[in-house]
């Protein structure tokens, strides 16, 4: 049975719904390694462990340079944007089973899923609505301080790069094109 970790952050609600965006890291077996790279990654790019926002631009260049330059990112992280909507848990729980989806390559998997910032009453409608996607999900957890995961901090990375992309910021629309085509990113 094929079992997955999936790491999921979501950006733009404070825009009312003009724009908003869902990152999903979904991993396999590699999530140690994967770990100890994202972790050595923000130590070396001065992003260290804080949100995005919070984070100097010089070490959100430096932090995505190094991402794109290892191939050990390759094919997990995904993100959907979405315009002119306010459904924002729904729109979080298909772009969710679509980042699964893509990534699931057998009938019989598994996949554990950590949301950030989502309280136990959203927690228990996500997973209502992965479950009418037909998700096979083990279990959907809620992460409380997103700077106390890599995974969470990763997808928060690549919604704050996103953002970027939507606002126009040239040198993000560079990056996002490059860890496309490096294939560390997919869209949903």
């Amino acid at each position: 049975m094929q079992k997955l970790y999936c790491y999921v952050d979501e950006s733009g609600q404070d825009t009312k719904g003009k724009f908003f965006v869902v990152s999903v890291v979904v991993l396999e077996e590699n999530r140690k390694q994967l770990l100890q790279e994202l972790e050595r990654i923000e130590a070396e790019s001065g992003k260290k462990n804080v949100k995005w926002h919070k984070a100097r631009h010089l070490f959100r260049e430096i932090y995505f340079e190094k991402i794109a330059r290892t191939s050990l990112f390759e094919n997990t992280i995904f993100f959907e944007t979405f315009i002119d909507g306010t459904y924002y848990l729904k729109m979080t729980s298909y772009a969710t089973a679509k980042a699964i989806l893509k990534k699931a390559n057998e009938k019989t998997y598994t996949a554990s899923i950590y949301v950030d910032g989502f309280n136990k009453k959203e927690i228990t409608k996500f997973s209502k609505e992965l479950r009418a996607l037909q998700i096979k999900k083990r279990k959907v957890k809620g992460v409380g301080r997103d700077e106390n995961n890599a995974f969470i901090r990763f997808a928060d990375a690549l919604c704050g790069l996103v953002r970027d992309v939507e606002d126009g910021r040239e040198s993000a629309i560079k990056m996002l094109r490059r860890l496309q085509k490096k294939k560390v990113v997919d869209t949903l």
